[in-house]
């Protein structure tokens, strides 16, 4: 596979957070769907993830009340939630939380402007696409907000940031990229960025920070770079990855021979 490139491919591209992260996570599975272009299978945690946004999507629109998001979620649950189960116990908790989220299910605190919001922006001349799950305005100020199943937690402000402070600032750089799209339609950034997490039922608000975006927008750039300038697509075979998150592992070499 070395001997072939595939930079003309990868020139031509559109990007997005998800692509590059994609990349970070494992290569080949990277090559197998953007350069093979192999379609995914649903998996759990990932459907799962995909259900509760298309609920909270159908509530902004009018199309389901608090009430009727329950019922749903009930109803459909096994129709939506594909994939490989986890143990019966860990699929229980997962109902458990999407329905006590749903039953104190409060919406945002902001005007909103769009959600699932399909933007088209560019970094330095390079096209980007992203999906802004929830946008809305308060005061004149934009907010972006992104709805997840991860067990985020707020800054802790301590002296030496936590764990968790890390993970959250790597979720927020998929913020920080979308409010580049803000900034190029409205002339400004975002007031803030915020995370719905509805597996706990937190809510975050991060105020934005400029040095953060410019890391962030730094952090894209050198990672396009080094995608063009791979020349090999090695596995990162992990368990859990490969049998509970990727959704080509059906197409996967390395997976299939382990």
């Amino acid at each position: 596979m070395g001997e072939i490139s595939y930079r003309p491919l990868i020139e031509d591209m559109t990007w997005s957070f998800s692509r590059i992260e994609c990349f970070n996570d494992c290569p080949y599975r990277w090559f197998l769907k953007y350069i093979k272009r192999y379609k995914e299978t649903p998996q759990f945690y990932s459907s799962y993830g995909s259900f509760m946004h298309k609920l909270i999507e159908q509530f902004y629109k009018g199309e389901l009340t608090k009430e009727e998001m329950q019922t749903k979620f009930l109803f459909d649950f096994s129709k939506e939630v594909q994939g490989i189960r986890p143990q019966e116990s860990t699929v229980q908790k997962y109902i458990k939380a999407g329905l006590d989220y749903l039953k104190h299910f409060e919406p945002f605190p902001f005007e909103m402007v769009a959600v699932e919001e399909k933007v088209e922006f560019e970094i330095d001349g390079t096209p980007f696409v992203g999906f802004i799950d929830y946008h809305g305005i308060k005061d004149g100020e934009h907010y972006i907000v992104d709805n997840k199943s991860r067990d985020l937690k707020p800054r802790s402000n301590r002296k030496t940031p936590t764990v968790k402070d890390k993970e959250l600032d790597e979720m927020l750089r998929q913020l920080y990229i979308y409010s580049a799209a803000i900034k190029q339609k409205y002339g400004k950034f975002p007031k803030a960025l915020c995370f719905n997490c509805f597996k706990t039922g937190t809510f975050i608000e991060e105020p934005f920070n400029e040095d953060a975006y410019n890391e962030a927008i730094e952090w894209a750039k050198k990672n396009i770079e080094d995608i063009k300038n791979a020349d090999d697509f090695y596995p990162n075979r992990e368990f859990f990855s490969c049998y509970y998150i990727c959704g080509v592992s059906d197409e996967c070499c390395y997976w299939q021979a382990r």
